[in-house]
């Protein structure tokens, strides 16, 4: 019997396999996953306490594919965007753009494992999930650049930040072309509305190099800004090893050292241990805009965010607010993770990969990033009357806004 060619076929998980995986998965999270204290205090809701439930879930499941439905509908109800278990789809875009060990090494391990789900995903057509995760989020035209009122106010709306480094970037250098000859075609304008409220991240390259590079007058004055952002890491080995590879002296970084130490509520001085520190200065960024030609825009620029904007979008948000390099207006962001990628971790029977939030970011007043996400400069409602001219009625809104402090400069005058 050719074992080999088994690998490949679809077999079914036995009951006290699937169990020993969300144990396992259960117990890393327990120890490891960042942001129990915020669910209980935002949703009142214990995830921790449902394990017996949880385990009956499981137990219902009459194939594979009902089992990966399950853990995923199990970890939702964390309400965090970066912790789910990777479909094949998804798996396949992080392996082949991936290239941080520890991360890549945990993927590499599922190789077979993710064949034998794509096969079972095509099987109960879910093609989409098998689909190219990068390609899922072109389903639209990624980015949209128009102009609103001639001579005076351009908008800019990128849908994802994501990168085809699996493609070698051939996609993004299209889209990074078209906005920077979209921005000097306007450079005179006084103002650009950039949107991201649809945006649910991908790679900090990506607006650094596309939107910064080429607005990067906007920075002048800010050269030396120290931008600081601060991790908390409950302690637990599974992530403290992880992150040892980037961080070696991370033991030594314990909370109570942190400035806002007194500051932090009493459960998360209790559940975590250690902190992360990521700290750059304007000049860090250089790497990505000393070949980029800024185009001269020395105007006003707005920065429309939303519920929807996370992850990477989310940190261009926080670069705006603390830079000056956009107003942000709209509604606040929903808050995420830490101080870098979601951790991984490879349930050892299915195989399957499950990402999670190791950190939790903290604001400089002591509260959780996950609770607050980022406040806009200038608040807006952004629910529409008619879901299908949100964006017209999002433009006019921000068209209010611009007459508004038109006026205001006026009446100063």
């Amino acid at each position: 019997m050719n074992t080999q060619l088994n690998l490949w076929q679809p077999k079914e998980l036995s009951e006290k396999q699937k169990i020993e995986d969300f144990e396992y998965m259960y117990n890393i999270l327990k120890d490891n996953y960042a942001h129990f204290y915020e669910v209980k205090k935002m949703y009142g809701y214990d995830w921790l306490a449902y394990k017996e439930q949880f385990k009956e879930k499981i137990k219902k499941t009459k194939n594979n594919l009902e089992f990966y439905n399950a853990l995923n509908e199990i970890l939702s109800k964390l309400h965090d965007r970066h912790t789910h278990v990777l479909d094949p789809g998804t798996y396949k875009y992080l392996l082949q753009s991936l290239n941080y060990k520890p991360y890549e090494d945990i993927l590499k391990k599922s190789e077979s494992s993710y064949k034998m789900w794509e096969k079972i995903f095509k099987n109960a057509y879910q093609e989409g999930s098998v689909e190219d995760h990068f390609l899922r989020t072109r389903k639209r035209e990624n980015v949209v650049a128009e102009v609103i009122e001639p001579g005076k106010v351009a908008y800019l709306k990128i849908y994802s930040f994501l990168i085809d480094y699996h493609k070698e970037g051939e996609e993004y250098k299209k889209e990074r072309k078209k906005i920077y000859d979209f921005l000097r075609s306007i450079k005179d304008y006084p103002y650009l509305i950039i949107d991201i409220s649809d945006n649910k991240g991908g790679d900090g390259q990506y607006w650094l190099e596309a939107i910064v590079g080429p607005l990067r007058d906007n920075l002048k004055g800010v050269e030396n800004l120290s931008i600081e952002e601060i991790s908390l890491v409950r302690g637990g080995d599974y992530v403290v090893e992880i992150l040892e590879n980037f961080v070696p002296d991370l033991r030594n970084n314990t909370i109570d050292k942190l400035p806002m130490y007194n500051l932090l509520p009493m459960e998360v001085k209790e559940s975590f241990r250690y902190y992360l520190t990521m700290k750059n200065t304007i000049k860090d960024f250089e790497k990505y805009l000393k070949d980029i030609e800024p185009v001269g825009f020395n105007g006003k620029i707005f920065l429309l965010i939303g519920r929807a904007t996370y992850s990477t979008a989310n940190d261009f948000a926080k670069f705006c607010k603390k830079t000056g390099f956009a107003t942000l207006i709209g509604e606040r962001t929903t808050g995420d993770g830490g101080w870098c990628m979601p951790d991984i971790m490879r349930l050892p029977n299915s195989g399957l990969i499950v990402r999670f939030d190791g950190e939790m970011l903290i604001n400089q007043d002591g509260t959780s990033y996950f609770e607050t996400g980022t406040i806009p400069d200038i608040e807006i409602k952004m629910i529409p009357k008619n879901p299908f001219e949100k964006d017209e009625e999002l433009k006019q809104k921000i068209l209010q806004v611009i007459k508004s402090l038109e006026n205001e400069e006026k009446g100063i005058k």
